[in-house]
């Protein structure tokens, strides 16, 4: 039963990986090719593995890090950190923060997955109540709406026999209120392997690496935001359910190369939790895997031939746009694809080598950095125009 659940924690963490690929040509209609430029300010402070950035009305900005676990107030300006959720199970403590979603009245959710809940954070960063979350996929919500809806997709193991094709999962919206959901739409998950129902004779990895599917997100005006992996295009799902679509762009294939492959093992790894590492034998972080076990995962692992047209996003603008990243490519300027509300590609947007986007707000772009020391740092650039 442990491993059943490490896998299925692992494969939520999967979904919230930024992959790093190969160089993905884009094709199809033109838009505008514009550079960020410099960044306007910089946290010197460095972080073991920032897994969420949310700029809150006062232009500081809440910073969660998945290792060290624990979430800070941020002033980029002064330079300052000040600790608000430390690590532990009481009260005001998260274990494995995976991720921090935007409130109405500039409140935060805290995904806490260690502990299996939901903080809602006030203001100043600092917790004011939990939500448990005890339906499946709850703790990958990734919205929330005017009314407290919260919006997360059901994982295909809890569907409970409800068939699905190809691999699929349900977007739903959860009514707190009434404690009824509503499906919204129908996703293309991660991927299991061709032999998944087979028994396992050595460990391996539960889904197909590089595997298309897509990402989801929503917006402050309450529209959700879908990027299909198959064609790469935009869907549009209004608050009242009229629906609109973009136009599709096209990629050039990308072969997966042995690189690409040890560095999916080795970022799957550093995000999937295993049962007993944690206090209380509870869910903890798993150890590094050595030069071995990634040989050997290497051979065990099922990964797709080519690369998925694009590697995260959507990142929701305060405008109603969206970002959606290109795969990083080592030494290479980070390409991002900001599409409008109808799903067309406004722009195309470079910021230096090795960036990714984690948020876009009134005061700028804020993106994270790695040293080569694997130690990460907060950067704001300005809003392109």
């Amino acid at each position: 039963m442990a491993t059943n659940l490490l896998l299925r924690l692992a494969a939520a963490s999967l979904a919230a990986l930024v992959p790093l690929a190969g160089v993905a040509a884009q094709s199809g209609p033109d838009a505008p090719r514009l550079s960020l430029g410099r960044r306007d300010a910089v946290l010197t402070d460095a972080f073991s593995s920032v897994r969420g950035v949310r700029e809150l009305a006062s232009g500081a900005l809440l910073v969660a890090d998945w290792i060290e676990e624990r979430v800070v107030l941020v002033d980029l300006d002064a330079g300052s950190v000040a600790d608000r959720i430390g690590t532990g199970e009481g009260p005001g403590e998260v274990r494995l923060p995976s991720g921090l979603v935007p409130m109405p009245g500039d409140s935060t959710l805290l995904v806490d997955l260690g502990n299996a809940r939901l903080s809602v954070l006030g203001p100043d960063g600092r917790a004011v109540r939990t939500i448990r979350a005890d339906r499946p996929g709850l703790t990958g919500v990734r919205g929330v709406d005017t009314d407290g809806g919260l919006y997360f997709a059901v994982p295909a193991w809890a569907e409970a026999g409800r068939a699905l094709p190809d691999d699929s999962v349900r977007l739903v919206r959860l009514d707190p209120r009434t404690a009824t959901t509503r499906v919204l739409a129908v996703l293309q998950g991660w991927r299991a392997r061709s032999d998944a129902r087979a028994p396992a004779m050595e460990p391996r990895i539960p889904m197909v690496g590089y595997a298309a599917q897509d990402a989801w997100g929503l917006t402050s005006s309450g529209e959700v935001v879908i990027v299909r992996g198959r064609d790469y295009h935009v869907d549009v799902i209004a608050r009242d359910g009229a629906r609109r679509s973009g136009p599709a762009y096209a990629s050039a294939p990308q072969p997966v190369t042995d690189a690409d492959r040890r560095r999916f093992i080795a970022e799957f790894s550093a995000s999937s939790p295993t049962s007993g590492r944690g206090p209380d034998g509870g869910m903890g972080h798993s150890p590094p895997p050595s030069d071995a076990e990634i040989a050997r995962l290497m051979r065990t692992t099922e990964f797709a031939e080519v690369h998925p047209h694009f590697a995260s996003g959507p990142v929701e603008t305060p405008g109603g746009r969206v970002w959606v990243g290109r795969p990083l490519v080592p030494g290479a300027p980070s390409i991002y694809d900001v599409f409008d509300g109808d799903g067309k590609r406004a722009t195309t947007v470079e910021l230096p080598p090795g960036r990714r986007v984690l948020a876009v707000g009134v005061r700028g772009v804020y993106a994270v950095a790695e040293s080569e020391l694997g130690l990460q740092s907060v950067e704001r650039y300005p809003l392109p125009r």
